[in-house]
Order: C-alpha cells, then sequence, then structure tokens
C-alpha cells in the first residue's frame, strides 16, 4: 500500500504544530514500515484536487493507495474529488481544521485515535456512500438556501479572526450567527425551487434544503439526524416559507435535530437521486464549501469510496441521544 498525505497548512496555526505531524508521519514510516508515504502541501482551496488525481493515477493497478487529508472538511473535499473514480483508493481523514464533521459522525470523542498515523496506517477501510453533485462529489452534506448564506458569513468571520487558533472551537455558535444575521438584515428569505425526487415534483417555496449523507454539519451541529454513510439512500430536510421571527425561534431545535417537533414547517424525505432548479443563481454548500449555479442534480452512489476507519469505531447513531435530551436527559 502506497501513502500519500494532504495537508492543509492553515489547519496548524502553529508552524510548530505542523513540524510535529510531519514528524509522526516520518516516525510512522520508518520504524520497520517500507510503505512508500509521500506528503503534498495545498497552497489553496481547490489546488490539492489535480495533485491527488495525478498521483493516485499513477499507481500501478492492484496496488492500495491511501490518501490522507490532513485538515478539516475542506481539504477532505480536495481528496475525495481527486480520487473518487479510484478503485484502488481509499480515504483517510485527520481532523486538523476548523470543522470535521465526517469524523464528527465517528464519534467526537475519537479526534486523537484519527490523529494517530500508526493506527489509522493501519486501519481497515469500509465502504461509505458518496453524493454525487453534478460533475462533484461529496461526502457529509450539501445544502441550499439559509445555511449556505450562514456559511458565507461564517467564513467572513473565521477569514477576519484567522490567527485566532481557538477560534475553531466556536464553529457552530458562529454558524448559528450567520444564520440569525442573514434573517435579521433579509439576505435569507424564501426562493422557489423547481426540484424533482425520484421522479415526483417536489417544488415550491423554501427557506433552506438540508441533503445529507451523515448526521453532523456545520461544524457540529445536528439537523439531519437520520442521515447514514451506509444506507444507500440520502436523507433531506426542508424548510418551508415561514416568517424571519419563526425561522428564528425554531432555529436551535432544528439545529439540535428535532425538526420533527414541527411537521408543518419541515419535511423530510429518503431518495436515491434529485434535481433542483432556480430562476435565479442557488448559493450551494458541498462539504462546506460554497457554490453558485442556478441548476444542480444530487444521486446517491451507494458504497463508492472506501474510508479508512479504526478497529473498535463506527458511526455514530445520534436519533437515540436527541430523544433522551428531549426527555430532559444529560446524556
Amino acid at each position: 500500500m502506497r501513502h500519500y498525505f494532504v495537508i492543509n497548512p492553515k489547519s496548524f496555526v502553529q508552524l510548530e504544530d505542523l513540524k510535529r505531524f510531519l514528524l509522526s508521519v516520518e516516525n510512522c514510516f520508518s520504524a520497520g514500515n517500507r510503505a512508500e508515504y509521500k506528503v503534498y502541501i495545498s497552497r489553496c482551496p481547490r489546488d490539492a484536487v489535480a495533485a491527488v488525481h495525478r498521483y493516485t493515477a499513477s499507481v500501478r493497478d492492484g496496488e492500495t493507495v491511501r490518501i490522507y487529508a490532513v485538515g478539516g472538511d475542506g481539504i477532505l473535499f480536495d481528496c475525495l474529488n481527486g480520487m473518487a473514480e479510484f478503485e484502488n483508493a481509499e480515504l483517510a481523514s485527520v481532523p486538523y481544521g476548523n470543522a470535521n464533521d465526517f469524523v464528527n459522525a465517528l464519534g467526537v470523542e475519537n479526534f486523537e485515535i484519527f490523529r494517530d498515523i500508526k493506527r489509522l496506517s493501519r486501519a481497515p477501510s469500509v465502504p461509505v456512500d458518496l453524493i454525487r453533485c453534478g460533475s462533484r462529489f461529496a461526502l457529509v452534506n450539501c445544502s441550499i438556501g439559509a445555511e449556505s448564506q450562514a456559511v458565507m458569513r461564517m467564513n467572513g468571520i473565521m477569514k477576519a479572526t484567522s490567527k485566532d487558533r481557538y477560534m475553531r472551537r466556536f464553529i457552530p455558535a458562529l454558524y448559528k450567527i450567520g444564520a440569525i444575521t442573514g434573517i435579521i438584515n433579509g439576505s435569507i428569505l424564501p426562493k422557489r425551487y423547481t426540484v424533482k425526487i425520484d421522479g415526483a415534483d417536489k417544488s415550491g417555496e423554501y427557506i433552506n434544503m438540508n441533503i445529507a449523507n451523515t448526521a453532523f454539519n456545520g461544524g457540529g451541529n445536528i439537523p439531519n439526524p437520520y442521515a447514514a454513510p451506509n444506507d444507500g439512500e440520502l436523507d433531506i430536510v426542508f424548510l418551508n416559507r415561514i416568517s424571519p421571527f419563526r425561522t428564528l425561534s425554531i432555529m436551535p431545535e432544528y439545529t439540535r435535530g428535532r425538526f420533527e417537533k414541527y411537521p408543518r414547517i419541515f419535511t423530510h424525505l429518503r431518495f436515491r437521486e434529485m434535481s433542483c432548479r432556480s430562476e435565479t443563481p442557488m448559493t450551494v454548500i458541498l462539504d462546506g464549501e460554497l457554490f453558485m449555479t442556478s441548476e444542480i442534480t444530487f444521486k446517491v452512489l451507494p458504497d463508492a469510496v472506501k474510508v479508512a476507519v479504526p478497529e473498535g469505531l463506527g458511526f455514530v447513531d445520534v436519533t437515540e441521544r436527541i430523544r433522551r435530551k428531549a426527555r430532559g436527559s444529560d446524556s
């Protein structure tokens, strides 16, 4: 097996932290492990896509290459889109970014396990579903509407405070602040969409559409709690047209996964294929990355990518935890 480490250097606020990580990689493969490894430092968003594609294509048939996305969901998105169509490629997430929602789905308490390169390099791989979004791929979550506007605003705050290494702790709060300010100033409004889900017409006016492959997004929020990356389907939660004040009032419950308390406001569906079109450009989030388009399709690709998961770990079922919290439990 070959090992290819793709690093977002901005995920390491201190240069010494990056040096320590690189040393841990060197120590892993120099201590009796002769497997080949290489390191690539990403220079900017999307830069790593071509690099991963070139390296994976260079590996001979029959040899496995494990791609390590070192950083957050952004570098994970780049690595995925560089290697998704290669059958001999596996993906590993090493969570050092501001948002690591894919690893959240495997347990927030397990971050240090995924940072243990020796353990991660020896971990088995499991098949995971992908979301095909037009010509791109996503692993975690896609959204159109209020959430994309919230992420745009959150990114602005993060950029302005990029030198503060502790800001990543406040990602969920900043995400909510972005949504609140957008609703108050009128930039987040209901919009008419032409939507088809598995051939059925679901067109209407919506404030937000959340399409999920895992339960977590937005730095640890769980708006789509039934989504699982190994069930061969995608989940969508529509936020129907309501007043700005009502949107603000239900937002905390929505981000905690309690949309079912409001059956007239939210609609939940499971599907395999969806198309969405708008007369005006839509801001779309794919695994935290922003894109503009007037038309997009989403399709689940079951078991389309292999992901390294250390033994003993699995995807978290958050639904029972939500129910316990709703009943007033501490757990």
